[in-house]
């Protein structure tokens, strides 16, 4: 699940903006299980201080919250969607919500034990600008983690559709000013800001067609207008989804594209 570009919405866009805030939603749904078992790896549980940056709705942030005994600040260059998260997390106590800019945090050096963000990497124009902040108002010994950054490059999908596999093996990604291949650049990024790195792949479980199909149903908004963008007509995306379904109903379909993770320490 990817976390998409933050865009400032005012009261004329309330429609886009609702999807957005679904699209989160589903994100935060659909990656729980890869994330989780990193927090506990880092020692959220006993940390004193974390920070979550790019927190968007504040999804995330909640969970960040209820996995430690520590406080938890969320930042989110969006004023927008820090309205959101102080309304949606309104009850939890020990998380502290502000405007932030990833690139240009608004926090002292060696500030937190723990610095965090999810899917912000493959939306941001300098990731590795991102990744120093990061490592700098980190503690020395703390760690930076970036929980889940995909690699479209990596794609597989099979049965094959050689017009509209493009499209969601990046292409759309691109159109919205994403990178589909960071997920292969943490390793990098991470190194480069002087971070002890360790990266790996959180997903390691291919979902069944039951569950394929049921993420799609529920997504199947956004599906379609991504081949509407990429400029499909109707048949062609009516065509599509049949065969698309057929395939899951008969039970052969397999999609399966990397999300990596990158844990680095401040030495």
């Amino acid at each position: 699940m990817n976390r998409v570009p933050v865009t400032k919405f005012n009261r004329h866009h309330n429609d886009q903006f609702n999807e957005f805030l679904k699209k989160l939603e589903l994100q935060a749904i659909e990656t729980a299980e890869e994330r989780i078992p990193l927090y506990l790896r880092c020692g959220i549980k006993d940390a004193d201080h974390i920070l979550d940056v790019g927190c968007g709705s504040g999804i995330i942030t909640r969970e960040l919250a209820l996995l430690t005994r520590g406080k938890v600040t969320a930042v989110d260059n969006s004023y927008d969607m820090i309205k959101v998260a102080k309304k949606f997390l309104k009850n939890v106590k020990n998380i502290h919500l502000q405007v932030g800019d990833g690139e240009k945090l608004p926090f002292e050096d060696n500030t937190f034990d723990i610095v965090t963000c999810n899917l912000v990497l493959m939306w941001s124009h300098q990731p590795q600008q991102i990744v120093k902040e990061m490592t700098r108002v980190t503690k020395t010994g703390g760690l930076v983690l970036a929980s889940l950054e995909p690699d479209y490059g990596g794609k597989l999908h099979y049965p094959e559709n050689q017009k509209i596999d493009p499209i969601f093996a990046g292409k759309a990604i691109q159109d919205k000013g994403g990178d589909p291949h960071i997920g292969r650049k943490l390793r990098c990024l991470f190194v480069q800001a002087g971070l002890n790195t360790e990266v790996g792949i959180g997903n390691n479980r291919i979902w069944s067609c039951e569950e394929d199909k049921a993420y799609y149903l529920h997504a199947r908004d956004f599906y379609v207008k991504a081949l509407e963008n990429a400029g499909l007509n109707q048949k062609e995306i009516d065509e599509w989804e049949f065969s698309y379904l057929q395939s899951l109903d008969e039970g052969i379909q397999l999609n399966f594209f990397p999300q990596f993770y990158a844990i680095g320490k401040k030495p």
